[in-house]
């Protein structure tokens, strides 16, 4: 008789734990949701005006701030001409091309993306797997203006002062050898970004270099 009891209880005791259970469910997404949401907003965009600027002597200047609530690197390549513009770092001490992980903007088509080189020649320009880049433009006007913001740890660099940076341009907007390049030191200690608000811990520092890239 007990048994048959519990056959009779089975089915509203499965109804019962199909409630719980989406109920369990729909607290669970409605949580991840909003924690995503959360994410998300918590995100910073860079600022238009950035504290710290290097540039060289063909017409190439980088405008640049450390976004310190994202940890990211925020860049601004300026060429006084309309050609495609580079920018990228290397560890420590090694002031070549080779190996150099790269961000390019190419205005034709529209792209601000990461690259790593691996030889002197266009074919040696290859596509980073792990694209990380955000609030990416390039636009022209007689200029060439380029933007994007970069995480401080990205595809296995770490992006400090101590790391060697390097800049060029093109001489039209096809991606092919440069009409200037150098070497430049960024300070990332100094130009600090400490909110969504634009302001800085310090006025714009400048800096600016004529020594040619070596490979």
């Amino acid at each position: 008789r007990s048994y048959l009891l519990s056959c009779r209880a089975l089915p509203a005791l499965i109804k019962q734990l199909s409630y719980t259970l989406l109920a369990t469910m729909k607290t669970v997404s409605a949580a991840l949701f909003f924690a995503l949401i959360g994410t998300a907003a918590a995100a910073e965009s860079c600022p238009d005006e950035l504290p710290g600027k290097v540039e060289l002597d063909f017409g190439l200047a980088f405008h640049y701030g450390i976004l310190e609530t994202d940890q990211a690197l925020c860049g601004k390549l300026v060429s006084d001409t309309e050609v495609w513009v580079g920018f990228a770092a290397q560890p420590e001490g090694k002031e070549q091309m080779i190996d150099a992980h790269a961000v390019i903007a190419l205005p034709e088509a529209n792209t601000v993306q990461q690259y790593t080189l691996t030889a002197k020649s266009p074919s040696g320009i290859v596509p980073s797997d792990s694209q990380t880049l955000t609030d990416t433009t390039v636009t022209q006007d007689g200029t060439t203006v380029a933007t994007f913001k970069q995480p401080l740890s990205d595809n296995g660099l770490t992006l400090t002062s101590n790391n060697v940076y390097l800049m060029a341009k093109g001489t039209s907007n096809n991606l092919g050898f440069h009409a200037g390049r150098g070497f430049v030191s960024l300070d990332f200690e100094t130009n600090v970004i400490s909110s969504s608000t634009g302001s800085t811990e310090a006025p714009m520092t400048t800096g600016s270099t004529e020594a040619p890239m070596t490979t």
